[in-house]
């Protein structure tokens, strides 16, 4: 099969399983108007799903927001304020970045979202991915993106599965490329499904017609001409849509460990270059353990435990003690075996600036 054609099947294949399978998120399609506004409930909704599940981030979301309602909100807020707010979504060396951020648009863009990508990527706390995702969910300018279910989607239709030890065959650079050629396939693509809608339309009265494209045109959208039939070079393409169907498509068919080939469409078509047969039956976990103990018969990362740190000291504004905090965090404390570690940990927070030291109490950054 040629690559164009590939292409075209593929995104064909996605927006039609999109149409039937879109999530409802809080954080899509926003009928906000103010360009920043929009940008920095996007910005928030994209930190939280760094590493976190999306059914807890749709409650947190709306939490977060409603107690920072806009950019000038969070950029005021002390660390302690945007930890409580942060609550139960771990790693929360991310809220403090998420501050950063809006303090960096305040005063170094007056407080206005750029859109440019060299200037977004200016801002503190924000990498090409983030930039990208406020580009096309928040200006629907069309960019290309790797999350890690666009990355593995992308390599697996295109390329083939990724290696036992989770790492892939061709590089983010090269999968921008490709991302970037098929996401103008499917924009286009898209067009000229809307477009055919749109004749549909045409079948309808004059009288139906007329009315038609004068509500059309009330609300704004010079897109059609009077005959109802659209205007190609004036509609708008649908770039959030496009990321916001291949994300969906990774979390709820291509996943990560368990693919659903049942039910993908592409495996369906052929169009998958990774099938059950090639794809990796087990995955070797990464050499490079990351820091952490056992407790009973169970590995658990110093990161578990650095959370469970914030966590205790969210409700505790007296702060706690080393002694206080170790058998709150770990069933196993035991002060001589455990004290260094545990200060280790609390150092660690300290650097981050999560927490802080006050006669011997550790309470939240301020």
């Amino acid at each position: 099969m040629r690559r164009s054609e590939h292409i075209s099947l593929f995104t064909e294949a996605i927006w039609e399983w999109f149409a039937v399978h879109k999530r409802a998120l809080p954080w899509r399609d926003l009928a906000i108007e103010d360009d920043t506004q929009r940008a920095y409930h996007i910005l928030v909704s994209e930190v939280m799903l760094q590493q976190t599940q999306v059914a807890r981030v749709k409650v947190t979301y709306v939490r977060f927001l409603e107690r920072f309602p806009h950019l000038e909100d969070l950029a005021s807020a002390s660390n302690r304020d945007v930890l409580i707010a942060w609550r139960g979504m771990g790693y929360n060396s991310r809220a403090l970045r998420l501050r950063d951020a809006a303090l960096s648009i305040l005063k170094n863009f007056d407080g206005v979202f750029p859109r440019d990508m060299d200037a977004l990527q200016s801002i503190d706390g924000i990498g090409h991915y983030t930039t990208a995702a406020i580009r096309n969910f928040a200006f629907n300018l069309a960019t290309p993106c790797l999350d890690t279910n666009i990355r593995r989607i992308l390599h697996r239709v295109f390329v083939g599965p990724e290696n036992a030890d989770g790492s892939w065959k061709k590089d983010d650079e090269y999968l921008l490329r490709l991302g970037e050629e098929v996401l103008h396939v499917a924009l286009d693509q898209k067009v000229r499904i809307s477009k055919q809608r749109e004749h549909v339309m045409v079948s309808a009265s004059n009288h139906d017609m007329r009315r038609i494209v004068a509500l059309r045109r009330a609300q704004g959208d010079n897109s059609i001409g009077s005959s109802g039939i659209p205007n190609e070079k004036k509609m708008p393409r649908d770039t959030k849509n496009w990321h916001a169907a291949v994300m969906d498509f990774g979390s709820l068919v291509c996943t990560k460990r368990d693919p659903q080939w049942h039910i993908c469409p592409l495996t369906r078509r052929n169009l998958m270059k990774t099938t059950p047969k090639n794809f990796p039956k087990t995955f070797i976990r990464n050499s490079k353990e990351e820091p952490g103990r056992v407790v009973g018969s169970t590995f658990i990362p110093n990161r578990i435990f650095r959370g469970r740190v914030i966590e205790e000291l969210r409700d505790e504004s007296r702060g706690l003690t080393l002694l206080e905090l170790g058998p709150r965090i770990a069933i196993d404390w035991n002060p001589a075996d455990h004290a260094e570690w545990l200060s280790m940990l609390v150092e660690k927070l300290k650097q981050d600036r999560l927490i802080e030291e006050r006669k011997h109490r550790y309470v939240l950054a301020h």
